[in-house]
């Protein structure tokens, strides 16, 4: 080993024992070797679902109703994209690292969500299937007051596990939209209705493209960002998101 790196090994060391890497979802103390943005013990409890899910929504299908139909995903209607894959219950860890992410400038637990959901064994071979990534682009003042878009950060993660192309130029927030965690369903599909635009073509002709955001609540965002990209691309516009609060 060289003398940088020796030096650089001290220098880690000495960093980690001066101030030792925590969780920053569960404020835990790392181990030494637990390098990951997130500790062992929350990585764990985000990949706790698993089993069958419903093929639209990747709710559980432990929560189907007597009649059959999921509870989760009954009430959308016109939606623009064909199905959607989640990682997570929107609860707990899930929603924790995703407000480390959006509002803690914690722009590392963005990447590492994405290989987690890449490689998630509910998920992984459908994700390998897809031919693209696009990610629901943040309003340009968002984005410069945020300093990074959430959803581009998850969509980098992704494509790097699963070695597809990410194509970010093909779609944009045209407008400001108002937080849709503080609105109901219908001021959702309102606040976005309109708010995306095809800039041109979607790169490669895929046939199927994954559309990648951080929370599936309503489908609303998701919906009106498909809806501008159909008249750029004739793919099959797969949903893509770490976390939904499944009914």
């Amino acid at each position: 080993m060289s003398i940088a790196s020796h030096v650089a090994c001290f220098g880690s060391a000495l960093l980690d024992f001066v101030y030792p890497p925590h969780c920053p979802v569960c404020d835990v103390w790392q181990a030494p070797d637990d390098r990951q943005p997130m500790c062992r013990a929350c990585t764990s409890s985000l990949l706790a679902i698993s089993g069958p899910r419903c093929h639209r929504c990747s709710a559980p299908l432990d929560g189907l109703s007597s009649s059959g139909s999921c509870p989760n995903c009954v009430h959308w209607r016109d939606i623009h994209f064909d199905r959607a894959l989640v990682l997570a219950d929107f609860s707990g860890v899930a929603g924790d690292a995703i407000h480390c992410l959006k509002f803690s400038g914690i722009k590392q637990i963005g990447s590492f969500l994405g290989r987690q959901m890449a490689a998630h064994p509910d998920l992984r071979s459908e994700l390998a299937a897809l031919d693209l990534l696009v990610s629901v682009p943040l309003h340009a003042a968002r984005q410069r007051e945020r300093g990074y878009n959430q959803a581009q950060e998850i969509a980098r993660g992704l494509a790097d596990c699963l070695g597809i192309p990410l194509d970010d130029g093909c779609v944009r927030r045209s407008r400001p939209t108002r937080q849709q965690a503080r609105l109901d369903s219908s001021e959702r599909a309102a606040n976005t209705d309109g708010a995306f635009a095809a800039m041109r073509p979607v790169a490669g002709s895929p046939a199927r493209l994954g559309l990648v955001d951080d929370v599936l609540t309503t489908g609303a965002t998701l919906s009106a960002c498909a809806s501008a990209l159909t008249l750029a691309t004739d793919a099959q516009i797969i949903g893509l998101a770490v976390a939904s609060p499944f009914r």
